[in-house]
């Protein structure tokens, strides 16, 4: 921010005293830069100015410790500073979060799926979801799938793939093993996405791997997430689920989750379920979570029906 205050000359003579890593993370902030106020900028100049005049003032690794510790405490710094210094935060990381999304779905989209797959393992989940939904459909589902696949990349393997970053996005890779994708990574990125990319996803997989498409489709949605839908949603959900299978999930839930469950249900059968929560015996939690679990795949086969929604999706309202 201070190198945009001071405008594109004075920068320019500055950058001409720093290293080509100082200079290349600097330009990376730079650019993320869209525009800087003339409060702001005066603010920052005259901090400048009061910091060019303290005598003895310096900086490196225990300055910026307390400043971080004061800033966000001893642990956060700690974090913080780890990441800047551990070997696998390379600049080419750094760099793909700032290329467009559709850019890049162009570039990665004609990659093999194993290549694409890698280079949006290193995003955060928002950012894949937006590459995801502009690839072409016939790649979604097989770099997904590649996805749930990663495992800690060789140094060898991230730097071929350096090389071709380098060549065609201009950018740069350190080489270090590092865990990318997984699991978790695709559902994150699918709970990012529109209905109609997640939909696409979601049929490939299972027409080529059921088992990991239902495995995603378990952590996209589960019992604990019915507690924040609207209530004609939970009705809904409420009407398909066995008996048994509501008293057994409810055994195991919280005071605040049955209530949620209780309101959403006659004044009848609310009474009847609870007679029958008290009386019942103890049960095993491992029959609870089979029973939760069955009753969020109940919604979010609603949900695929089109019954309820089970996120907000404000493309799909029609008024």
């Amino acid at each position: 921010m201070l190198l945009v205050a001071l405008g594109t000359k004075v920068t320019s003579a500055i950058m001409q005293e720093l290293t080509p890593d100082e200079i290349e993370r600097l330009t990376l902030e730079i650019v993320q830069i869209d525009h800087l106020n003339n409060e702001v900028r005066g603010q920052i100049l005259e901090e400048c100015d009061s910091s060019l005049k303290e005598v003895g003032s310096v900086g490196g690794l225990d300055y910026a410790r307390r400043i971080l510790e004061e800033a966000v405490g001893e642990a956060k710094a700690t974090e913080l500073l780890g990441r800047l210094s551990s070997p696998t935060s390379g600049n080419a990381l750094r760099w793909l979060r700032t290329v467009p999304a559709r850019q890049l779905a162009q570039q990665v989209g004609t990659e093999r799926p194993q290549v694409a797959a890698l280079v949006l393992g290193h995003l955060p989940p928002e950012q894949t979801a937006a590459v995801i939904a502009l690839m072409p459909e016939a790649l979604q589902g097989e770099v997904t799938l590649k996805l749930t696949e990663m495992q800690p990349t060789d140094p060898e393997v991230i730097k071929y793939v350096a090389d071709i970053l380098l060549q065609k996005l201009s950018m740069t890779e350190s080489a270090a093993f590092t865990e990318v994708g997984g699991m978790k990574s695709v559902i994150q990125m699918l709970n990012n996405v529109d209905r109609t990319t997640e939909k696409n996803i979601l049929e490939y997989l299972t027409s080529v791997n059921e088992k990991v498409a239902n495995e995603i489709k378990a952590g996209m949605f589960v019992f604990e997430d019915i507690l924040v839908l609207d209530s004609r949603s939970i009705q809904t959900i409420l009407r398909e689920v066995p008996q048994e299978d509501l008293r057994l999930a409810l055994k195991g839930a919280t005071d605040v989750a049955k209530e949620v469950f209780f309101k959403n249900m006659s004044q009848r059968a609310a009474e009847s379920l609870k007679d029958d929560l008290e009386s019942s015996g103890p049960v095993r939690m491992r029959d609870v979570e089979a029973a939760q679990g069955r009753i969020a795949a109940v919604a979010r086969q609603l949900d695929e029906a089109g019954e309820i929604s089970l996120r907000e999706d404000a493309d799909e309202v029609v008024v």
